[in-house]
């Protein structure tokens, strides 16, 4: 089976092509043959279980960290390449048309499977936390000068995926099939001065 390939926006887009999935644990499946009732046994191949390792590290290459910043009145956490443009997640205040606030989230990758206006769900593992599921839509943001549709979703402050990434050490995203993972070392920090500015 051929692994999805899913590209992430930072200065340049870069492509991130997922490999293919070995097959292991194979059993056996018994069945007889009707002419004369002879019993043979062929394989069955189980597909194996996704590890941690099928999640690779999306922000060690570019050494990202989480970053807020709460200098202006829109307070922002990233996880992103300090002192660059490059990132991963951005979490920013949205309030919506009924007064209510909400952090609305932009995932920096293009999955070459989704298309401008694409809903879908994904999930996010944090650590050996439960799954949690997000309904995200391909919406397009300005990086650089160019626009790209990238998966966005809104959450209230008081989602359980906020306090997990605050919580946590490492977040495994499936993304439409696409999947990776982030580092957690300083979102509790980030994520709780974000959540108390985002009121």
């Amino acid at each position: 089976m051929m692994g999805k390939s899913i590209h992430f926006a930072t200065l340049a887009v870069v492509a991130w092509g997922m490999g293919t999935m070995p097959l292991e644990a194979q059993t056996t499946k018994r069945s007889t043959n009707l002419d004369d009732g002879a019993e043979t046994v062929k394989p069955v191949v189980k597909p194996k279980i996704p590890s941690r390792h099928d999640y690779p590290d999306a922000g060690q290459a570019f050494g990202m960290a989480w970053h807020y910043n709460g200098d202006n009145e829109a307070p922002v956490v990233e996880f992103k390449t300090l002192e660059t443009d490059n990132r991963l997640w951005t979490m920013a205040c949205k309030t919506l048309p009924d007064g209510s606030v909400r952090v609305a989230n932009i995932i920096s990758a293009t999955p070459k499977e989704l298309f401008a206006k694409d809903r879908f769900g994904f999930t996010v593992r944090v650590d050996d936390g439960r799954s949690i599921g997000v309904l995200a839509r391909m919406l397009p943001a300005d990086m650089e000068g160019k626009t790209y549709h990238m998966p966005q979703f809104y959450l209230p402050a008081s989602h359980d995926l906020l306090a997990a990434l605050a919580g946590g050490s490492r977040a495994f995203v499936n993304l439409n099939g696409n999947k990776f993972s982030v580092h957690l070392n300083g979102s509790g920090e980030a994520l709780g001065n974000f959540l108390t500015a985002c009121q």
